[in-house]
């Protein structure tokens, strides 16, 4: 694959400022951009909320840099975080509002818009070496690989999770070097650290951009002895998880920063350090320390994260500033010290931050920040923040209802960082005036390109706005019968939940899929194999089963399992319990394949395949969602 060179974007730097007058006066600086995976808001030591994982590489960036107390990212999970990081642009203006979905399932133009061009595009045409280290997650076909979006050399992977041991990734989405796939590796948090470095000392001597993407700390977890050794006292095998792959990552972090202090390039390195939301705590640990809620809600704990920036002998160091910025200022702040003049037909939203950051303005760099996640709304002006999110006036679910202000809460985030005390009623007028700001910033948005479920739940959205029946085969809440299927917009909410999924069968020689929701990347299914009762767990990919410790035999029977939100799974048979094991946790996300009885034919999810039809009756089939 080769590179495709396009025009340059940049900002345009301020005329006055020491800070451009001194860089100018050297080489054009380099630019590292470091992103950590679903790393809550409260899990660095920095952040002074807990120092069970120390994390001193990284805090070294705040200690000779400037750490935002309210830094946030314009999505509340990974693919619109990473187009507007690239783009300097709110995501929703070109259609980039959720993520693409596994590779199995993403549509072919399911992907970073070609019409955007990215910070690798608009530093190359400067002159930059350009190099991406990680995760990609901005699309699958071949145009939206990282070497045709500006950028010269790229080790990682496309999606939007993946093995931190296997190189293959089952084989749907291999850790690849400039596009030829590997055959193994050792751990993914060195790898990529390590190929940062590399790359560094290879363009020692120009100016260059890397962009290190961990998949760290995101699920499925696994690390090493090395790093798993360094926490003997955590007993809880998926904290204990977290904590090593966490300080892997910072690890990988020194590693990077001792090649600059090795090479003489701190005071030529401008670092921006942040993660790309906030942490989905039930499965990974992650926590967002006083914040509310998780990833993929604009809650607090969804959007508010770590951010934190260095630029030696050009800011001050040491310093903590409330200000609120966003990921977006990333894009023009690196081109303002790059010396690259903004075009406004770019039409770039982040703000240069080098001036706030300097001291010459001490007011804030925006007037209110803004989010849209399909029914989720949220703007931040000032103190006040108006929020739509899952449990305040929202549902859980990426697809669910149509954005806008009604129902929306009020908050002062200055008095009640944790969105405890809804302010709507005591202050109408704050709340009209936040509403009417969110309206008008929404209008300038477009529709999504795609959604989570692929084109027919796509198609569903649309019909529920115009209020237009949603074709099916049964009823949306149960209970089901063999036949039945719903499509991924109607079925059960399984994302980030406990689940109970019950059934009854009538068979005389039992075997085959009893219901199932989901695939290969997220789902569950429940089964019988072997005459005995078997529950299916699939999170990003891996696969986890749960068989009871007797068969089920022939007749009528009801059947049951229960996952819990630490993944513990319980199997019953007529009511007694007949087997338990643990997975990971809960389902991360939700799938867009829909729920299937009697038949799984979306792509097994168990170990089985497709579609393994029931060989009796089946019905009763209920999924509550706890």
């Amino acid at each position: 694959m080769k590179p495709r060179f396009s025009l340059p974007l940049a900002v345009l730097a301020f005329a006055g400022l020491a800070i451009t007058a001194q860089a100018a006066d050297k080489k054009k600086p380099n630019i590292l951009v470091i992103v950590a995976d679903d790393l809550g808001y409260g899990e660095l030591s920095v952040q002074g909320f807990t120092k069970e994982i120390p994390t001193p590489n990284v805090d070294s960036i705040a200690g000779n840099g400037i750490r935002f107390t309210s830094g946030y990212v314009s999505g509340p999970y990974c693919s619109p975080t990473r187009a507007g990081l690239l783009t300097g642009r709110y995501q929703q203006r070109f259609g980039h509002e959720f993520n693409p979905g596994p590779a199995q399932n993403a549509g072919e133009k399911a992907g970073l818009p070609l019409t955007e061009k990215t910070l690798g595009d608009r530093l190359k045409a400067a002159g930059y070496a350009t190099g991406w280290f990680g995760k990609s997650h901005l699309g699958y076909e071949p145009e939206f690989h990282p070497l045709r979006r500006g950028f010269d050399e790229y080790f990682g992977f496309l999606g939007g999770a993946h093995s931190y041991l296997d190189a293959e990734g089952k084989g749907r989405d291999p850790i690849q070097k400039n596009g030829v796939a590997l055959d193994k590796i050792d751990y993914s948090t060195d790898a990529f650290g390590r190929e940062t470095a590399g790359f560094i000392e290879k363009h020692k001597d120009q100016p260059w951009f890397a962009y290190l993407a961990f998949n760290a700390v995101h699920e499925p977890l696994k690390s090493t002895e090395k790093y798993l050794s360094r926490f003997p006292n955590i007993t809880d095998p998926k904290r204990k998880e977290f904590a090593a792959g966490l300080s892997a990552l910072d690890d990988n972090v020194g590693l990077v920063l001792a090649k600059l202090r090795e090479l003489n390039l701190e005071e030529e390195t401008l670092i921006f350090f942040f993660n790309d939301n906030g942490g989905p705590t039930r499965q990974t640990t992650s926590s967002n320390g006083p914040l509310r809620g998780f990833k993929a809600q604009t809650w607090e704990g969804g959007i508010r994260i770590a951010y934190i920036v260095q630029w030696k002998g050009h800011i001050p160091a040491g310093k903590v500033d409330d200000r609120p910025v966003i990921q977006l200022d990333i894009f023009p702040t690196a081109l303002a010290a790059a010396q690259v003049p903004l075009d406004p037909s770019w039409k770039v939203e982040g703000v240069n931050l080098l001036p706030y950051l300097s001291g010459e303005k001490p007011a804030a760099p925006h007037d209110a920040l803004y989010w849209r996640f399909g029914q989720q709304i949220a703007i931040r002006k000032g103190d006040w923040k108006l929020v739509k999110a899952p449990g305040g006036g929202a549902e859980q679910g990426e697809n669910k209802g149509v954005a806008d202000t009604h129902g929306a809460q009020l908050y002062n985030l200055s008095k009640d960082i944790g969105e405890q005390t809804n302010l709507a009623s005591a202050e109408p007028e704050k709340l009209k005036e936040l509403a009417g700001a969110w309206d008008v910033w929404n209008r300038e948005n477009i529709e999504p390109k795609w959604t989570p479920g692929g084109p027919r739940a796509r198609k569903a959205v649309a019909a529920a706005e115009t209020g237009a029946p949603v074709p099916s085969t049964s009823a949306a809440q149960g209970p089901w019968k063999t036949g039945d299927s719903l499509s991924g917009q109607e079925s059960p909410q399984i994302a980030r939940h406990s689940l109970s999924i019950a059934a009854r069968i009538d068979d005389g020689t039992p075997n085959g899929v009893i219901v199932a929701q989901g695939a290969r990347k997220n789902g569950f299914a429940l089964y019988l194999k072997d005459g005995k009762l078997a529950f299916a767990l699939r999170i990003q990919g891996e696969l986890t089963a749960i068989t009871s410790n007797k068969a089920v035999g022939p007749g009528a029977h009801s059947l049951e399992a229960r996952l819990g939100a630490d993944g513990k799974v319980v199997l019953l048979i007529d009511g007694e319990s007949a087997g338990e094991g643990n997975a990971p946790g809960s389902i991360p996300s939700q799938p867009g394949e829909g729920l299937t009885v009697g038949s799984d034919g979306k792509g097994a999810v168990g170990d089985y395949s497709a579609p393994n039809d029931f060989t009796g009756k089946v019905d009763n089939v209920t999924v509550k969602v706890l």
